[in-house]
Formats: structure tokens, C-alpha cells, sequence
């Protein structure tokens, strides 16, 4: 699926271009309708040089006209990030992200998935755990992975990112990609913030719905 790019002067950074080079860039959402080529086509924010409320205007705009938002910025913060969560993003990420992380994301939200900084989902699991206290965690279709299925999952859950992941258990990042495709389907969850929501026994739905 092409990419869409909203960025004011509708110009494509080189990182986008790498990472989606038939993408597009246009300078308002409202000229994303022509180029959209399903109901609900991904659409990226770059929210460089805009304040936090026109880029959460934007935000409202597009969700409002039906796409899947990921926000892009250049200091990315755990306030605004749970307040694009919140107004109805997909997606929130650094407007340099490396272009196979751009990916990443694209293959998460097109997927019906969340994606967000590792460390602001570390960030929103501590969070959680106050608001919303549980008791010891119980899992039983923990069962269901295998020893390293179970290693990955719980680096997940402790806000990793595939890359440090396949650093640390010596393997490469397609099998952590792997690895978690089939913890996804075994555990029934839909990307990794929802695993590590369920790793440390908060309810997803205090996160995604």
C-alpha cells in the first residue's frame, strides 16, 4: 500500500523515501482524499514545526475523515503521546525513525496493531499499574509458548525493541519479527503493546479501546 505523508511544505524526507520510495507527501490532510486508495489508508503526520495543538487538530482531522494516523515528531513526549493515543493515532513515532523502523510501523497499523516508542510503552505500563492495580499475574497460555517464545515476550513486556532483542539472545531481527507473529496468534493479542500489557496483567482495554 502507498504511504501518505502530510508535512507543511508536502515535501518527502530522505528517511520516508528509503523506507516507502513510491510514498507521497502533501502539505493538508484534506489533500490526502484524492490519493487514498482505500477506506482507510494510513496516513503520517509530520508534526515538525507545528505547535501540540495544531498537531493534534490534524490528528482529529484525518481520524475524523477516516484514516489510520500515525503522528510523527521530533521530541516526542509520554503527555502527547497518550493524548494521540487517546484522539484516535495508530501510530506515534520520531520524524528521523529509521526507515526499517518506518516500516515496522506501517506493517503493525496496516494490521489493525498500535504502535508506539518502546520506552513510552514502558512509560504507559508503569502508568497503568497505578491507576490500575492487579494482583499477582496468572498465565496459563503462557504454556503455549516455547522457552524462547517466553524470552521474547517478556523483553517485550519490558519495553525492548526487536533490535535489542535479537542483541541480547544472539539471533537475528527477521526471527524476533517471527518469534512474535506466533506469540501474537498464541496469546490472541493484536502488536506488541498489547503483549506487554498482557505480560504484566493489565487489561488491554485500558490501552487500546
Amino acid at each position: 500500500m502507498k504511504q501518505l505523508f502530510v508535512v507543511a511544505e508536502g515535501r518527502m524526507r530522505d528517511r520516508w523515501r528509503q523506507a516507502f520510495p513510491d510514498a507521497c507527501a502533501v502539505p493538508q490532510v484534506v489533500d490526502v482524499a484524492p490519493l487514498a486508495v482505500v477506506a482507510r489508508q494510513t496516513v503520517w503526520l509530520d508534526g515538525v514545526g507545528l505547535d501540540l495543538m495544531e498537531r493534534l487538530a490534524r490528528l482529529r482531522e484525518a481520524v475524523a475523515a477516516g484514516y489510520r494516523v500515525v503522528v510523527m515528531t521530533a521530541t516526542p513526549s509520554e503527555a502527547e503521546a497518550f493524548q494521540a493515543l487517546n484522539d484516535g493515532a495508530v501510530g506515534y513515532c520520531h520524524v528521523e525513525a529509521a526507515p526499517e523502523q518506518l516500516r515496522e510501523i506501517a506493517l503493525v497499523v496496516e494490521h489493525g496493531g498500535l504502535w508506539m516508542l518502546p520506552e513510552l510503552v514502558q512509560r504507559l505500563m508503569a502508568l497503568s499499574l497505578r491507576v490500575v492495580p492487579t494482583p499477582a499475574p496468572e498465565h496459563p497460555e503462557l504454556n503455549n509458548l516455547t522457552p524462547r517464545e517466553l524470552m521474547v515476550a517478556e523483553r517485550v513486556a519490558h519495553g525492548a525493541s526487536n533490535r535489542e532483542i535479537a542483541e541480547v539472545l544472539d539471533i537475528a531481527e527477521r526471527t524476533v519479527k517471527a518469534h512474535l507473529s506466533t506469540i501474537f496468534e498464541k496469546l490472541g493479542v493484536r502488536d506488541r503493546v498489547q503483549l506487554a500489557l498482557a505480560m504484566n496483567n493489565i487489561p488491554t482495554y485500558t490501552a487500546v479501546n
